[in-house]
């Protein structure tokens, strides 16, 4: 008898601290650092920062070669994710939003083949670049071509304004083409 009393009394000993340790885990509300994260790793509410708007080419054209010469650019670049444990490296999504004036032959042999139908734009303009692109309703688009232009390893769309020679891409993690 005295050998099962001593082992029920081991058992509590060992169960109060883990009870206190659960109790006082759940009880306490995340402090927040000056890292802008609460001690839970939650990042803390930030207002976007508006992204900058670019004009350079050669990006795009690495990325996009199927445009052919482009001209008249406005694009943005924004991290879509930021990773919420800086101490844990992790993939960042970035997106490339733009606009920009194509080769009117290019235009019409690219959009001259295939299967292409009127569509507005579906991915959404970037506020940034919305007074360049103006009407977002009638434009051609082919996810034939999306496929083609990204070999499916990102994602991307792009559609074509056959009244003024534009093309507007809206892509995530574009890849850049090596051959």
């Amino acid at each position: 008898m005295k050998v099962t009393q001593r082992a029920d009394g081991a058992r509590i000993l060992l169960l109060i601290p883990a009870a206190v340790l659960l109790a006082s885990g759940c009880a306490s509300a995340p402090e927040t650092s000056t890292a802008g994260q609460g001690s839970d790793r939650r990042p803390t509410t930030t207002a976007p920062t508006p992204a900058q708007v670019r004009t350079d080419v050669e990006p795009l054209k690495r990325r996009f070669p199927q445009l052919g010469e482009l001209t008249a650019t406005k694009w943005v670049g924004q991290v879509l994710t930021k990773n919420s444990v800086p101490e844990i490296p992790g993939p960042t999504d970035v997106s490339l939003d733009g606009v920009a004036q194509v080769d009117p032959a290019i235009l019409t042999a690219t959009t001259g083949s295939g299967m292409w139908r009127e569509s507005a734009i579906e991915c959404g303009v970037p506020q940034e670049i919305a007074a360049e692109v103006r009407d977002t309703k009638m434009w051609l688009h082919s996810e034939a071509f999306d496929k083609s232009v990204t070999r499916t390893q990102y994602t991307g769309s792009f559609y074509f304004d056959k009244q003024s020679s534009r093309v507007y891409f809206c892509t995530v993690n574009p890849k850049e083409r090596t051959s």
